[in-house]
């Protein structure tokens, strides 16, 4: 068979030819190529280094920045920062080489914090690629100064030093991958002083309550940040956005009257006790708040301490409220279409009635004298005198007779004492319920509540704090009030609700000419350098009375504290006004009693006014003004030293005369059933919500 002859597999010309072209071409792309490289690294190297590297960032850390601090008026600190922090563990950085650095890393943590070898040894292994491990938090610069100082003589020379210092140095160098996060913590230096002033903050500095709430977003500031990255010679450098600091506040605040009044609530709570009982100081002549507070104080810088509790309920009480909100809780995670509508309904007629713990703090954190409403009682009855100065229904020359009661409609109101004949001015000092029910009606129900709403009842007063309750239907008007019975009561103080906050602005303007000023708990806002950035000054929302009608009330109220039912008040040297009140509460039957006092000096021209309320003072006759009446008089006398406010003369006191009166201005039991015809209205918190049971509002029987 013959071979097969084998194909000739030589390039021919042509193809040579096609293949030179090929490859020449690649070769000039290629020189194009890297002449266009070296023109750029050239002209551009530099630039373009520079960006890529700018982007690798290697980290970044949040730089905290500082909550604006609190004072008081005068520049002492109520609420500060201490700077904490937070050890970072770096596993991967620990694990380098072989696990070199382990051993030491974790002795020497073990040895300046005592963390355990075992706990620390499983963080590191259990994250070997991690850059980021919170270990402990909230770490003080006590505890970390040691080992701070340990870790920077990794830095140091080990030449001509002790054996034992060459040791440390080496130990040092072989720690990595640990470091410190700074941040800030709220302090608060006197704990609960002026605790429902101030209010405190939670995680995240969000402020809750008082100050701390309202001005919020003054205090708090930016968060800066840094920024770490490698250079063109690949060193690390750092690029730094630093942290805006929040505003400080300047509060109204006087430490040393704040101490005063919360040591003479202690003293009174001590001796007597009562639901609550509260204390309010201000300038008539601008609405700054001196001072303020309630029982039952709590730490702010342990705001949910459950022994802060123990004061408003029994240890069973809270365990039950702890075991219920568990459950609740519980209740919240499961699908709600799981259970049927019946057993929903079921479960909450069970537990409509019971708390959590955290109703009970909360309860406990509100501030009663802007949250809570009272039947003010014969503290309203400047008011009803004022309104008919004023508005022309009363001359000031007017007589009255008082037989002890008063027959309005079918109902027979009563009045606490059988005065007999009685001007108006005494009308005032003994308090007497029937003048004032007679000028109620001779004012008549448009002029009665149209002064009424003036002087600020049933409006917000506008107080920079947060919780003020709205009272809009707590009070009447001229077209919704119910009959002659509800003006009548209305005149001396009952049935109708308002804050401590609103009697006291309103009365403010009664005895300052006039002017209805704002009340305000901070007067001035500063950057973190001190410099002013906002003065709160006196604002006067509106003109209530002339500055006649306000003499002729002053004295009238001067003479109540110097024959009539405040002679308790009385203070050596001292021209001081007030008026007492005792509100008999709802039920009427039951014989509770929200009894006041409210007191002002000088008289000619006030520089101070005191406002203190009793709910249900722990003694068998509650409906006794004068204790009431004492605890003012004993926070007066020391805070007119405080304010400097010299005595006037030697002796103004009427002691000798003093009435020894324990009632003032009680309704009879026919008032019950007075109440009864009133508009059935919202009830709100009538009592204070730290109470354990509650009480209706007079309006609403």
């Amino acid at each position: 068979m013959a071979k097969k002859k084998k194909a000739d597999r030589r390039l021919t010309t042509p193809m040579k030819g096609k293949l030179i072209l090929v490859f020449g071409g690649i070769i000039f792309l290629f020189l194009i190529l890297v002449v266009k490289l070296c023109y750029v690294t050239a002209t551009k190297g530099k630039e373009y280094e520079t960006a890529v590297l700018s982007q690798q960032k290697h980290d970044s850390t949040i730089l905290p920045f500082e909550r604006g601090k609190i004072y008081d008026r005068n520049g002492n600190i109520l609420a500060t920062n201490e700077k904490i922090y937070t050890l970072i563990l770096e596993p991967q950085n620990i694990l380098l080489q072989d696990k070199k650095y382990e051993e030491a890393t974790i002795n020497a943590l073990h040895e300046y914090f005592g963390f355990s070898k075992s706990k620390l040894k499983k963080t590191i292994e259990d994250n070997p690629y991690s850059y980021y491990e919170v270990y402990k938090k909230n770490m003080t610069y006590d505890e970390v100064e040691k080992f701070q100082k340990f870790l920077d003589l990794a830095d140091a020379s080990a030449k001509g030093v002790s054996k034992a210092k060459k040791a440390k140095i080496e130990s040092a160098k072989m720690v990595k991958g640990v470091s410190f996060e700074e941040d800030y913590k709220r302090v608060y230096p006197y704990n609960s002083l002026a605790c429902r002033v101030l209010g405190y903050t939670s995680s995240g500095n969000v402020g809750n309550w008082g100050i701390e709430q309202y001005y919020n977003s003054q205090l708090n500031g930016v968060n800066g940040r840094a920024y770490y990255y490698f250079n063109e010679e690949l060193d690390q450098e750092q690029s730094v956005k630093e942290p805006k600091n929040g505003n400080s506040v300047v509060s109204t605040i006087d430490m040393q009257i704040q101490k005063i009044i919360e040591q003479k609530l202690k003293d009174f709570d001590d001796k007597i006790g009562s639901k609550v009982t509260n204390i309010l100081v201000m300038n008539p002549q601008n609405g700054e708040i001196l001072g303020m507070t309630s029982s039952y104080p709590y730490n702010l810088n342990k705001p949910m301490d459950e022994k802060s509790l123990l004061s408003l309920y029994s240890q069973s009480e809270i365990d039950k409220m702890k075991a219920y909100t568990k459950q609740k809780q519980a209740e919240e995670t499961t699908d709600s279409e799981d259970a049927s509508e019946d057993s929903k309904d079921s479960t909450k007629k069970k537990t409509d009635d019971q708390k959590t713990i955290y109703d009970a703090f909360n309860e406990l954190w509100r501030n009663s004298i802007i949250s809570d409403t009272n039947e003010p009682g014969s503290t309203y009855k400047p008011f009803t005198v004022a309104t008919g100065l004023e508005s022309g229904a009363l001359t000031g020359n007017e007589n009255y007779f008082c037989t002890g009661s008063l027959m309005v409609g079918k109902r027979n109101i009563g009045c606490s004492h059988v005065h007999g004949n009685i001007t108006l001015k005494d009308a005032v000092a003994k308090s007497c319920n029937v003048a004032m029910m007679n000028i109620g009606f001779k004012e008549g129900a448009d002029t009665f509540y149209k002064y009424q709403n003036i002087f600020g009842f049933g409006r917000s007063t506008g107080i920079d704090l947060p919780g003020e309750t709205d009272t809009k239907s707590l009070v009447y008007n001229a077209s919704n009030y119910s009959n002659s019975v509800t003006l009548a009561t209305n005149a001396f103080g009952q049935n109708f609700n308002c804050t401590m906050m609103q009697m006291a602005a309103g009365f403010c303007s009664l005895i300052n000419g006039g002017n209805y000023y704002r009340p305000h708990i901070v007067k001035q806002i500063q950057s973190d350098n001190g410099a002013v950035v906002k003065d709160i000054g006196k604002e006067v929302l509106r003109k209530t009375i002339s500055e006649e009608t306000s003499a002729t009330i002053r004295s009238y109220m001067q003479q109540t504290v110097e024959s009539g039912t405040g002679t308790k008040a009385q203070i050596e040297g001292y021209s001081i006004g007030g008026k007492t009140g005792t509100a008999e509460k709802i039920p009427r039957n039951k014989k509770d009693y929200y009894i006041s006092f409210i007191g002002f000096t000088p008289v000619e021209s006030p520089q101070l006014l005191i406002y203190v309320t009793i709910d249900e003072p722990n003694v068998s006759f509650q409906a006794n003004a004068g204790l009431a009446v004492e605890l003012e008089k004993a926070c007066m006398e020391e805070i007119v030293d405080v304010l400097g406010i010299k005595p006037e003369t030697t002796d103004t006191s009427n002691t000798d005369n003093a009435s020894t009166e324990q009632k003032d201005d009680t309704t009879s039991a026919t008032t019950e059933a007075s109440s009864n015809t009133t508009k059935n209205k919202k009830n709100t918190s009538s009592s204070t919500t730290k109470s354990k049971k509650n009480t209706k509002d007079a309006a609403n029987q």
